[in-house]
């Protein structure tokens, strides 16, 4: 490997402002001032809902409203659960809901995994053989070279494409993100303490294994035990280290699933359906999820995978170097375990995105100059664009021109009548304003420090979302709530409230939502006195059908969604 040098001003750190202030315009805009949305934000906020609301078996037994998801490990849901019962239940305007709470656990796990990331670059970029040549005595401290790498590899972090909707979902992937970068944190830290180290990276592993389950816990634990023979650093302490990781893995991993396999039929028929839906995760690969693997990562991953790929081929020839050694394996691996899943989902690429992160990290300070004016010039180019497509839309949407637009426009969310914009607009002018202040620092000074080359990329998309988030969040909210219609229900069960209600197709997000709006008494197998049906597809639009000693009371369906429609029925209590 050719030597390098990382001057002073090079190494210069990111003011912590600047820094702080990224992170909060990327952590809090899409979980303030909007209800559950539909699919698998209302459905991961509908499994807390109902272990904040229920006893130990809801606790126990991931559900919805007792319609099971034996597919989801129940710890992200404890911490949320924890929360909501902190929310208030009767009041979904107040100002600490239960969606607000869990909103909130959300929150504190996206700032929990983005501290993780920093310290663990940091303690890896800080080691000797990560630092820079230093023939001349001109090169930074490693306290400050290893500072600017953390710095940067938050850019990068903040900056990833992928990371950016799922990271602001009420779902177990923020959480599994957050043990991602607690298990390389804990690597880090084990070169230097491996009692420590060991001791975190065994909880994240276990913690991993009752969120997303065995596939990626397996794959964390095999790096684990890998480590020591293929990198020396971590020979060296591989003793102490794996005698703590792997007992503190098995007593947190073992513990729910003994709980529910010494517990009643119930529980141990929830722990086969868990082990049989780990069993499919890994049932691959196949020729459609490695297709999806192939079409979605190049997008995914952007812009971490051309600097991760570049630090790759610039490290080569010290690939055992714990700051290279340790991201490039667990990128492997957790990629490997996206790549048996036998169906292409986001959920499985998330893992991979922080070891990438970490990898380019390792690489920026070696970046040619002309490969930095690329991504810049991509970065000033596509989020500026983005950005007047953004105002152009809403100005459309707003004022009814140009006409074609403002029908188009219309169409995300009909019926929608905008009030209260000025709060958003305000936002939105300054997001823009802050945006053209730093293209033009970037431009007219031409930094030299490490993270130059990814503060208009992580910068570009914190705008990007900032303005989705704060001009479009009133319309996005309409679309994807079901507020309205289940308080349609809430008014249609008034008549006999406290009886149970059974369902027929109804879906995990609208169950949720449901539950939170209407507050139903959702029993599937008792003799419940009304009937909720759910209709997808063409049938939706369709004449209901008559059912036989049931009488229809209502039915509903959301504005900006015609292929689905909602059905209540009273049922006569002496039917057989």
């Amino acid at each position: 490997m050719r030597p390098f040098i990382v001057t002073e001003i090079e190494a210069g750190k990111l003011p912590r402002w600047g820094l702080l202030l990224l992170c909060v315009l990327y952590v809090l805009p899409g979980f303030v001032g909007r209800d559950p949305w539909r699919t698998e934000d209302a459905a991961g906020f509908g499994i807390a809902l109902t272990m904040g609301r229920g006893g130990l078996s809801d606790w126990l037994m991931p559900n919805i409203a007792g319609d099971m998801v034996p597919a989801q490990g129940p710890l992200p849901h404890w911490i949320a659960g924890a929360f909501a019962r902190l929310g208030s239940p009767w009041a979904p305007d107040a100002l600490f809901t239960e969606h607000a709470m869990v909103r909130l656990a959300t929150v504190l796990l996206l700032a929990a995994a983005l501290a993780l990331v920093w310290y663990a670059s940091f303690a890896l970029a800080r080691r000797p053989g990560a630092q820079p040549s230093d023939p001349f005595g001109a090169s930074a401290t490693s306290t400050d070279f290893a500072r600017a790498i953390a710095d940067s590899v938050l850019l990068v972090t903040m900056a990833t494409f992928g990371l950016i909707t799922r990271m602001h979902e009420t779902t177990a992937d923020v959480a599994q993100v957050t043990w991602v970068a607690a298990f390389l944190f804990g690597c880090a830290t084990a070169l230097e303490r491996p009692v420590r180290g060991g001791a975190i990276a065994g909880a994240a592993i276990a913690a991993t294994l009752l969120s997303r389950g065995l596939p990626l816990a397996i794959a964390m634990l095999m790096l684990l035990i890998a480590l020591p023979p293929l990198v020396r650093a971590f020979s060296l302490v591989r003793r102490p280290m794996l005698a703590t990781a792997i007992p503190v893995t098995l007593l947190g991993a073992l513990a729910w699933p003994l709980a529910l396999a010494a517990g009643d039929a119930a529980m141990q028929q929830h722990l086969a359906d868990w082990l049989q839906a780990q069993a499919e995760t890994a049932s691959g690969p196949s020729i459609e999820g490695l297709a999806y693997f192939v079409r979605t990562t190049p997008w995914f991953y952007w812009p971490a995978w051309p600097v991760a790929t570049w630090a790759i081929w610039r490290w080569r020839q010290r690939w055992t170097e714990p700051a290279v050694a340790l991201p490039l394996l667990a990128a492997a691996a957790f990629s490997l375990q996206a790549l048996i899943a036998p169906q292409g989902i986001e959920g499985r690429l998330l893992p991979a995105a922080l070891p990438l992160a970490l990898l380019a990290g390792v690489g920026l300070p070696t970046l040619r100059r002309g490969i930095v004016s690329l991504i810049d010039w991509f970065a000033v180019t596509s989020f500026t664009l983005f950005g007047v497509a953004i105002w152009a839309w809403w100005i459309a949407l707003m004022t009814g021109f140009p006409p074609r637009m403002a029908y188009r426009a219309s169409q995300l969310a009909p019926g929608f009548m905008p009030s209260g914009i000025v709060p958003g607009l305000v936002l939105g002018v300054l997001a823009t304003l802050a945006w053209l202040a730093l293209v033009r620092w970037r431009i007219a000074r031409r930094p030299r420090m490490i993270w130059r080359a990814m503060a208009l990329s992580c910068g570009g998309l914190v705008l990007a979302w900032f303005l989705l988030m704060t001009l479009w969040l009133p319309v996005f909210n309409e679309r994807n709530t079901y507020r309205d219609v289940a308080l349609g229900l809430r008014t249609a069960l008034a008549a006999a409230p406290e009886d149970c209600v059974s369902t027929r197709g109804l879906g995990p997000a609208q169950r949720a939502s449901f539950l939170y709006f209407a507050r139903p008494r959702f029993d599937n197998d008792g003799a419940c006195r009304w009937l909720l049906i759910q209709d997808d597809g063409p049938i939706a639009q369709t004449p209901a059908e008559r059912l036989r000693d049931a009488e229809p009371v209502w039915q509903g369906q959301r504005r900006s969604e015609r292929g689905e429609r909602f059905r209540l029925y009273r049922l006569d209590p002496f039917r057989k």
